[in-house]
């Protein structure tokens, strides 16, 4: 059955797999986050508790 022969397919996925690391890990790696993280320190928490029955 030549559908189970790794061969072919084995070398076809590495070297695709290679191209989308090679070129797709720069691009995603310079994306920039348009909102910034804050520090949860800095925000005032809000509590919350259960009402009285």
């Amino acid at each position: 059955m030549p559908q189970l022969n790794p061969e072919p397919w084995l070398m076809i996925s590495s070297i695709t797999w290679l191209v989308f690391i090679v070129t797709l890990q720069p691009k995603i790696a310079s994306m920039k986050f348009m909102n910034s993280p804050s520090n949860p320190d800095q925000k005032t928490t809000k509590t919350w508790s259960w009402p009285q029955i």
